[in-house]
């Protein structure tokens, strides 16, 4: 299938628009400056698509919260001082009135209408050959993707694990059309959210191109996609299959980056086995500051940067240090700040490898994690089959070492790996949380006060005492819209 080029970032930047949140429930506007209206060619189209990237990689989403969602409330990220690094977070102080983690709602709303905008206009789009055919079906492709990618993200945030109670809990408000100004609706089950997703990622597949397409979804990420959604739900005969079939399909285009790449891989975009990155740039930030208000800027960086926030655990690096041989001792630094020596994560040092790393292009997927998916449901489906455990655990552990003996893989094995491998991605906590594993954070560098609730964490709230381990919907969106009903615990 022809390959088909994104456009410039300049171009880019002259159609995208930042947005605030709404006065009514997703009454928004298209995500660039050409109104629907006026799509009358492929290439205008591709503009409108390209912006949904634009909005998700923003410091209300990606940018910024998911990410610390993802890190902080997890056991491998801390403050370095008791009193920052996002406190209110780590520490599980959710709140109808914060709003410094509640763009993730509204921004994936705004993301998702205006895919329902484009899904309603594609029809009318003009195609005058087979490549044009071929390209308008990528974008709607594209389109149907973010939509299930969005309303995902949704039900892990605001909603309990799938697995708790088979996603019985409160999830999205499932987005499948234009919604009116002011218009009600109600919440949707964590399944129904998980239903729409596969659905919209079943329907996307056949339609979206097999090629690299640097910053946007293609065919192998969707897939991957639903390889992790079915992760989640623990329908695991799914999940190994899809992982699998991109893993032993010889046209996948992606393969994993080799030991002697690996330290330098994290300066350059794209990279072999990057299957989807959000672009950022210096003319196309991640927030109004420059980077400043991204999560990346909070991640400390050595003696004498006072913004800097966020270190691994000694729970991590006693992890990492049980093999002093592998690659990614080299993503540490560590210096001696006020008397006292620390270590921390430079994995994110700035696209360009040049240390600016307010320009980071937040990593959604890689194809380290479809080895990893496959490892982990080959050992949890049914039907075992832990010669491909094997064999997937056994491809991440040599790069990290090419001396790493074969073991016989078991799903702690799994776990520990991701833990070393995506750190700083956004995977610990909801990897804790979809399998209902307490999360201990009694650790002697551990920043809680004492006799906190939230020292030892139950994701899926079996005691009825954790509630915050889900975000409440923010005051403003209950105003908007009633019927999305407040998860249970918090003020309404």
């Amino acid at each position: 299938m022809k390959k088909y080029n994104t456009i410039t970032v300049m171009t880019l930047l002259a159609f995208a628009v930042m947005f605030t949140s709404c006065s009514d429930f997703l009454d928004t506007n298209p995500t660039d400056r050409l109104p629907a209206d006026q799509v009358e060619t492929l290439s205008d189209a591709e503009k409108v698509v390209n912006g949904f990237y634009i909005n998700m990689k923003w410091n209300d989403y990606y940018g910024t919260p998911l990410m610390l969602l993802g890190e902080t409330r997890g056991d491998d990220l801390r403050p370095r001082l008791e009193t920052n690094g996002y406190p209110q977070i780590y520490n599980y102080e959710f709140t109808p009135s914060n709003y410094s983690y509640s763009g993730i709602w509204s921004t994936a709303y705004n993301v998702i209408m205006n895919t329902n905008v484009f899904l309603n206009i594609w029809e009318n789009i003009p195609a005058a050959s087979d490549d044009e055919t071929a390209q308008k079906n990528d974008l709607k492709g594209q389109a149907l993707t973010v939509r299930a990618f969005c309303h995902f993200d949704l039900a892990r945030v605001y909603g309990y694990p799938y697995q708790k109670d088979n996603g019985a809990s409160l999830g999205a408000v499932i987005g499948n059309r234009k919604f009116n100004p002011g218009e009600q609706v109600e919440r949707s089950s964590v399944q129904k959210t998980y239903e729409f997703a596969i659905q919209d990622l079943t329907e996307a597949l056949p339609l979206l191109s097999t090629d690299k397409n640097h910053g946007n979804f293609n065919y192998w990420g969707a897939k991957g996609l639903l390889a992790r959604v079915y992760l989640y739900m623990g329908d695991y005969d799914n999940a190994f299959k899809h992982a699998d079939e991109i893993l032993t399909d010889l046209d996948n285009p992606y393969r994993l980056i080799l030991n002697s790449e690996y330290a330098d891989s994290w300066g350059k975009p794209d990279s072999p086995e990057t299957m989807l990155e959000l672009l950022t740039t210096a003319f196309s930030h991640i927030d109004d500051n420059g980077g400043v208000d991204s999560w990346y800027y909070v991640l400390w960086h050595g003696a004498g940067f006072s913004a800097g926030r966020l270190i691994p655990t000694d729970a991590w690096f006693a992890i990492l240090d049980e093999d002093p041989d592998d690659v990614r001792h080299s993503l540490i630094q560590s210096a001696t700040d006020e008397g006292v020596n620390f270590r921390w994560l430079a994995k994110f040092c700035g696209n360009n490898g040049d240390g600016d790393f307010k320009i980071n292009n937040p990593m959604i997927m890689r194809l380290s994690e479809i080895y990893l998916i496959a490892a982990e449901a080959a050992l949890m489906k049914p039907a075992i089959n832990q010669s491909k455990a094997d064999y997937y655990l056994h491809e991440i552990r040599k790069r990290a070492n090419p001396a790493a003996a074969q073991i016989t893989a078991t799903v702690d094995d799994v776990l520990k790996e991701r833990r070393k491998e995506f750190i700083g991605e956004g995977h610990r906590y909801f990897d804790l949380g979809r399998l209902g594993l307490t999360i201990d954070r009694n650790t002697p560098d551990n920043k809680l006060p004492a006799g906190s609730d939230y020292k030892i964490v139950d994701p899926w709230n079996r005691g009825g005492n954790q509630f915050q381990v889900v975000l409440p919907l923010s005051s403003n969106e209950r105003t908007s819209n009633r019927a999305a009903f407040q998860n249970p615990g918090y003020p309404d």
